[in-house]
């Protein structure tokens, strides 16, 4: 599943989440919840409109974005130790639930761009490898994605290994819609492993609406067994999801997850003012689609030959780009073609971070527009948006390393539209 460490957001500079999330859900009308004679006639998880809003405040933490349709065609190693995590609900390959995708693909379509790899993805199921993959595999995968047939596959799989089990569960302990959705979130994240463990610690506090329990206290008991559970791992130490989100909806007693709906995920604000339309997308991404992975690369200097400048843009973060040790200053730029429109830029340092630096964008390479500046970086991950850069070439500038070494990122992405 897709996870996010520090993230960055404002008109390019930063912003404090919590004012953020605050002007928010300031912003949502105040709306009255009914009571439990309301609740009865209340739709479920499983009715369309309300499975629809789930997949979209699902997709808030794992994309960024409102628009889970728009994943079908996502693969990266994020570096969590899952191997690939791809597609709408953040399948990965060390985790058996891509296997499991891919066989039910290719018993729906023998002759699909993936089935050549299953032999592979049972050798590296369980690991991090990417043995047997390497190098056709990202692009198989995106080529398979274009097609309804293995659109349909994701959606059967996402519904048979986390949607149904997690909604079956939550309606056997009397739980409401939003506490469908709680549960849901949890298999997304930790499996039904997990989702079992939390609810087994949620219920060592408080009884479950079925055991007699009263339900908001089982839910918060429930949201802070799962806070407990994302902070074992530290690529899910933030804690957003469940705190300005799940929370938010609870305090505001919001136990059938009506809209309006307003809440905050790594610091980035989100809402659904009203009901959805099921199978509609909710628009496209108004910061644009990833436009860097891939393009040419070059940079000031390298490390060694094994830590080149296209390794920041391969889609893969267990490598990177390093430039020499030991001196100020450093670059990397991308070609992105003639005519790019650049709106978010997201830089994902390894531990040789810049303190300093500038995102600057080029029509020719030589001369430079500022889009963002930084002086007090920190490292791990920046996301810089609200952007309006028009050119070719995007250039990190590194001013003031953070540490003795150079500077090194995992990944620069690029976001907005070409030409």
């Amino acid at each position: 599943m897709r996870t996010h460490s520090f993230k960055r957001f404002g008109p390019p500079s930063r912003v404090a989440g919590r004012i953020v999330t605050a002007l928010a859900l300031a912003a949502v009308p105040a709306t009255v919840f009914l009571g439990v004679g309301h609740a009865a006639e209340a739709a479920d998880l499983d009715d369309p409109v309300k499975k629809e809003i789930a997949q979209q405040i699902v997709s808030s933490a794992e994309n960024s974005s409102l628009n889970w349709r728009d994943q079908f065609d996502y693969i990266e190693d994020i570096g969590d130790g899952r191997g690939y995590t791809a597609g709408i609900i953040g399948f990965c390959s060390g985790t058996h639930d891509m296997l499991e995708l891919v066989e039910y693909y290719t018993d729906q379509v023998p002759d699909n761009p993936l089935a050549e790899y299953l032999p592979a993805l049972r050798e590296v199921d369980g690991s991090d490898s990417h043995e047997g993959l390497d190098p056709g595999f990202t692009d198989a995968w995106k080529q398979a994605a274009a097609t309804t047939e293995f659109q349909a596959a994701q959606e059967h799989e996402r519904d048979r290994v986390y949607f149904n089990p997690a909604v079956t569960q939550a309606k056997q302990d009397g739980l409401r819609t939003l506490g469908q959705f709680a549960y849901y979130d949890a298999i997304v994240m930790h499996g039904e492993g997990g989702l079992d463990s939390i609810r087994a610690d949620a219920r060592d506090h408080a009884d479950t609406p079925a055991d007699g329990g009263d339900e908001t206290e089982y839910l918060n008991a429930f949201l802070d067994a799962r806070v407990v559970e994302m902070k074992k791992e530290e690529a899910h130490e933030d804690t957003s999801r469940v705190d300005t989100a799940q929370r938010v909806f609870l305090d505001n007693g919001n136990l059938d997850l009506n809209t309006p709906l307003a809440w905050a995920v790594y610091e980035e604000p989100f809402r659904i003012d009203t009901d959805p339309d099921p199978g509609t997308d909710p628009g496209p991404d108004p910061a644009g689609v990833l436009i860097s992975q891939h393009r040419p690369t070059t940079s000031s200097s390298t490390e060694d030959s094994t830590l080149t400048a296209d390794r920041a843009v391969d889609g893969n973060t267990s490598t990177r780009w390093a430039s020499a040790e030991g001196s100020d200053p450093q670059w990397i730029r991308v070609d992105l073609g003639a005519g790019a429109t650049v709106a978010k830029v997201k830089l994902t340092w390894e531990a040789a971070y810049a303190k300093a630096y500038r995102v600057q964008i080029s029509a020719d390479g030589s001369t430079w527009t500022n889009l963002a500046t930084e002086t007090a970086g920190n490292g791990g991950t920046d996301e810089w948006s609200n952007l309006n850069g028009q050119g070719r070439y995007l250039r990190i500038y590194g001013t003031a390393r953070g540490t003795t070494y150079g500077y090194s990122l995992y990944e620069l992405e690029a976001f907005g539209k070409t030409a």
